[in-house]
């Protein structure tokens, strides 16, 4: 099985890319999880907030499930993800191998 469910903010403003055939909208989510160290939940001694992490996790949505992403949401907006990982590779100008992961969305809710 190869599922992922995320829930979190948009990094940036969804980017658009359309070829002759398929609509491609990127979006970079960001999640939150808390501190823990020793099974504990860590606070910020200043503030008494708990300490979060943040994951930055790159979305690729394609066609008509993008398209409202594109008109209504921006920066700082709320999203609930599902979606499967896909990992790929290729080579660079130089020869290079890379490798990337992305998250190809599935189902997508405002939040």
């Amino acid at each position: 099985m190869n599922t992922v469910n995320l829930v979190g903010r948009l990094a940036k403003d969804p980017i658009a890319r359309d070829g002759s055939k398929t609509k491609v909208t990127e979006l970079l989510l960001v999640t939150e999880r808390p501190v823990i160290r020793d099974g504990r939940v860590q606070k910020d001694p200043e503030t008494g907030y708990t300490k979060t992490d943040a994951e930055f996790h790159k979305i690729t949505v394609f066609n008509g499930m993008g398209l409202p992403l594109r008109d209504h949401k921006a920066k700082g907006d709320q999203l609930a993800i599902t979606g499967r990982l896909h990992y790929s590779r290729w080579q660079d100008a130089d020869g290079n191998d890379r490798y990337g992961c992305e998250i190809i969305a599935e189902n997508v809710e405002f939040i």
